[in-house]
């Protein structure tokens, strides 16, 4: 997942190993709540990741076309590390997220692993996945978990000026 260096929207493109486009990642631009909508290499529309306004901690909404029910994601208060709250199919993070380097479980098993790539331009990582039926989900928990990164980045940078 490569984000574009100067986007207002949020726009990520996802490629496989060979570097063909897998998904694509489009985000609202001046709506209210900001919203991620993802499309996989046919240009479908095959999920969707919208921001809760109004709460005190992040929160995420995901819905996939093909899971019956949707997940929530809230960003837990935590003093030394980033923790998350991944409600829905049995879903959970591990590892140092801060860093972004982490491992997603589903039901205790490892569904997909993330390593952000250092010294590139813009926030770049690999993502591989070990259960296929599971892939938009981990491309969209990745894509929330780096929105509030990138998100507390930019209130740290506006709050030291």
């Amino acid at each position: 997942m490569k984000q574009q260096l100067f986007s207002l929207k949020g726009t990520f493109e996802i490629t496989d190993e060979h570097e063909n486009s897998a998904y694509s990642v489009v985000g609202s631009w001046f709506k209210m709540p900001k919203y991620f909508d993802i499309f996989d290499a046919k240009q479908k529309n095959v999920a969707r990741l919208t921001h809760k306004l109004w709460s005190f901690l992040p929160q995420f909404y995901l819905t996939v076309n093909d899971l019956p029910e949707e997940i929530v994601i809230k960003k837990q208060l935590s003093f030394l590390k980033p923790k998350y709250h991944i409600e829905g199919l049995g879903v959970t993070v591990e590892g140092n997220i801060w860093d972004m380097n982490f491992a997603i479980l589903k039901d205790e098993q490892v569904i997909g692993r993330v390593a952000q790539r250092w010294f590139k331009m813009t926030s770049t990582y690999d993502i591989t996945v070990t259960d296929e039926s599971m892939t938009t989900t981990v491309v969209a928990l990745v894509v929330a978990i780096d929105y509030i990164k990138s998100q507390r980045r930019a209130s740290a940078a506006a709050s030291a000026n």
